[in-house]
């Protein structure tokens, strides 16, 4: 089996309260209907997790529980990660596999565009995923919620 990456930003979000911490929104009804949307869009080409590294975000957590049943690994440092921190989580992804990186923007945006080499928007919910071959990741579609049947 080859190794393969899914970068996904978790699903739509909101603020229950002014004084609510960006770490602890949850998803809105809309992230709720989204989310199993994305799920059977990557079964049906095939792209189903092995395991998972997910942001400690309320948000992600929620995103992930409602995307199918997978191992996960909660990795703090997720939150709010920078490109340097992103590349090094996916250099430790497990070969032979296809693991999902379950975080934020701007940060799947940043690795996104820097294992493909050209920038995707990645609205709420979108997927992105990656081949990994010799010289690299191969970005082989974006999925995104808005143009799923």
């Amino acid at each position: 089996m080859p190794t393969r990456l899914i970068v996904m930003r978790h699903a739509t979000s909101g603020w229950e309260s002014p004084q609510q911490a960006d770490h602890d929104r949850v998803l809105t009804e809309e992230g709720r209907e989204e989310t199993p949307r994305m799920a059977q869009a990557l079964v049906q080409l095939g792209w189903i997790p092995d395991n998972s590294f997910v942001s400690s975000s309320a948000r992600t957590r929620e995103t992930h529980s409602l995307l199918m049943e997978m191992p996960s690994e909660i990795r703090p440092e997720i939150y709010r990660a920078d490109i340097e921190t992103l590349l090094q989580i996916i250099g430790k992804i497990p070969a032979d596999q296809t693991t999902l990186v379950l975080g934020h923007n701007p940060g799947c945006e940043l690795l996104v565009a820097n294992l493909s080499g050209e920038f995707h928007s990645m609205p709420p919910a979108t997927c992105a995923l990656f081949l990994q071959e010799e010289d690299g990741w191969k970005l082989e579609t974006v999925l995104r919620t808005s143009e799923l049947d």
